[in-house]
């Protein structure tokens, strides 16, 4: 401690020398309190230090780098602005009792006796020495003296408030672009400073309040020169926690089945299967069976992201060799289980697939006319190619006159992947809302697998909630991509019928523009805020006519989630403007980044709603 004494003394005998002035409460007040600018800088180097910091570790804290932010953040916020405070009362007070302090010099301590240049002050104090190192902190909140009381709580009080709110923001600054927990190592410290100073004399600690305050202020400009890290810092960081899915419970039930869904203990999840094959042996083993790996799909794809567009293997003008064989020999691929749905432009089937050893769902045209095949056939390629854990996989293209089983359906038929769950609309209406927890890991994984189906040049143009699937461990799909086109085809429309669901519509498209990812993330974002409001964005509309004239004039978001800690996230990304809304990567960033900050993790389940 006297060694820091001994600095602080050194620096305050040298800002007297520097200032060179007794205006108004001596030169001692004023090289104080631009001692006290030199403390309020304190926390934002350690700010600044953090930031440059996390430029090279991105957004992933391990044990490491979690004690050096507590260092970091003690020591710059609070450790040293104390030992500041406390080394200054102590050569004040030694100082006008009118001891020798190391790094004072002789004329500084004589100033010290000297009166103070104002007037009538000599009322009050009798010398600079008796204003700066008389009254302690503690003694100056005195409800005797309201002036004087008044003079503390405004000094003493608000300004050390505004110097731990400054050294909030500095963190928060510093920790862009990732968990924000490590700010609260900076500002409790800083808060807790005026506390532990207590004892210390009132007007030295006024002045040195003053001069923090300002220091605290400039210090949030030098925090934002250090910058931010970058995506690809923050994604490399990031990666092996990305790679890493959370296993669902043993004998976990679907969620819709019983009552109110509560929070899923989270648990190792191995990465869920991209290949059909992979799928099948997963869902094979969950179920207690053995599975025997089918030949290869038919849809060759390139295993790089490069390369030419995937085509579909077909021996045959319009099926696969195994298919033509089944036909030849009169055995049956497909057993058709039931029928799911249906929609614009074909009917879903439950069928058993023979070739796969596994359910599917198959997709056919209403219509076998040529405009409708060339479609199936763009769609059938187009996400043939796509692989992401939350997008439906499709497996093959077949012919319906091909098979007996498919007696059933006309034209080309996509044998797709069956995804077990619920659709995110049914949850809602029949469970509840989900909350904030829940509409995060839901918009970030489904955000996740538009954004890979339109880096193959594949929009989906009907996101809704009847599109994403909830299954029985709690993870969001996005199905049904029957009106997916790629970027640059024709438009391909059937008389009477509205490509996409006009409540969950953009309102470019509305209007008849091309649909781009800036109208699938307006959707998206709409699926979004009907699970966390229970309404459309635009509220409900008596038929489809008028609900597709409101999309296309761009009506006001008047039913989004007031409560919600994503309503500004959702404004964002529903704006009519498709160019101010952020790219789908960028709300994927901050969603994780948000559960992160309150301790969730970004992959787990959808499993958390609440009672409406």
């Amino acid at each position: 401690m006297d060694g820091v004494t001994a600095l602080v003394a050194a620096l305050i005998s040298g800002l007297r020398a520097v200032l060179n002035t007794d205006v108004v409460v001596g030169g001692w007040a004023w090289a104080i309190t631009v001692l006290g600018v030199l403390v309020g800088l304190l926390p934002a180097v350690g700010a600044f230090l953090l930031a440059l910091w996390r430029k090279g570790i991105g957004s992933r804290y391990g044990g490491g780098a979690a004690l050096g932010f507590v260092v970091l953040g003690v020591g710059s916020a609070g450790l040293l602005p104390w030992l500041a405070f406390t080394a200054t009362g102590q050569v004040v007070r030694s100082a006008a009792a009118g001891e020798q302090v190391t790094g004072l010099r002789s004329s500084d301590v004589a100033a010290l006796a000297e009166p103070i240049p104002v007037p009538f002050a000599d009322l009050v104090f009798a010398s600079q020495g008796d204003y700066l190192g008389g009254t302690s902190v503690r003694q100056a909140f005195d409800p005797a003296n309201p002036a004087a009381l008044g003079l503390a709580i405004g000094v003493l009080a608000v300004l050390p408030l505004l110097v731990a709110v400054f050294v909030w923001v500095q963190a928060r600054l510093a920790l862009r672009r990732g968990p924000t927990w490590p700010v609260h190592l900076f500002w409790i410290p800083a808060l807790a400073v005026p506390f532990l100073t207590a004892a210390t004399p009132a007007g030295s600690s006024g002045h040195l309040w003053i001069g923090a305050v300002g220091g605290a202020f400039v210090g949030i400009f030098l925090v934002l020169l250090a910058g931010r890290p970058s995506r690809e810092a923050v994604r490399r960081s990031l990666e092996p926690a990305r790679s890493r899915r959370r296993e669902a419970p043993a004998r976990e039930p679907d969620p819709v089945s019983r009552g109110p869904v509560r929070s899923a203990p989270i648990r190792s999840r191995p990465v869920p299967p991209t290949r059909p094959e992979d799928v099948a042996s997963a869902r094979s083993a969950a179920a207690g069976r053995q599975f025997t790996r089918p030949p290869e799909p038919l849809v060759s794809v390139p295993r790089s992201g490069a390369g030419p567009t995937p085509t579909l293997v077909a021996p045959g003008p319009l099926f696969g060799a195994a298919a033509a064989a089944g036909a030849r020999s009169g055995e049956p691929r497909f057993r058709m289980i039931r029928r799911l749905g249906a929609g614009g432009f074909g009917k879903v089937w439950l069928a058993h697939d023979a070739r796969l050893g596994h359910e599917v769902a198959l997709k056919a045209a209403h219509t076998p006319d040529a405009e409708t095949e060339e479609r199936i056939r763009r769609e059938a390629t187009a996400l043939g190619s796509v692989r992401h854990p939350n997008c439906v996989r499709i497996f093959d293209l077949v012919d319906a006159r091909s098979d007996p089983g498919l007696a059933e359906l006309e034209g080309l038929v996509l044998v797709m992947e069956h995804v077990v769950g619920t659709p995110l609309g049914e949850l809602v209406r029949s469970r509840g809302l989900l909350d904030d927890i829940a509409a995060a890991r839901a918009w970030a994984s489904v955000a996740g697998a538009l954004d890979a189906a339109h880096a193959r040049g594949v929009m989906h143009r009907d996101v809704k909630p009847g599109n994403v699937i909830v299954d029985a461990a709690g993870y969001a799909h996005l199905i049904d991509f029957g009106i997916a086109r790629r970027t640059g085809d024709a438009t391909l429309t059937v008389a009477g019928f509205v490509l996409g669901t006009p409540d969950f519509l953009a309102p470019e498209v509305a209007g008849g523009q091309r649909a781009t990812p800036q109208s699938d993330s307006w959707q998206l974002a709409a699926t979004i805020s009907y699970a966390l409001s229970g309404h459309p964005p635009r509220g409900t509309h008596a038929d489809a006519v008028s609900g597709l004239r409101a999309a296309a004039a761009g009506a006001p978001l008047s039913q989004l989630p007031t409560r919600s800690a994503h309503t500004a996230l959702l404004h964002a990304a529903m704006h009519n403007d498709p160019a101010q809304r952020p790219p789908l990567s960028a709300a994927r960033d901050a969603l994780e980044t948000w559960l992160r900050s309150v301790d969730a993790a970004p992959d787990g389940p959808v499993t958390q709603v609440t009672r409406r």
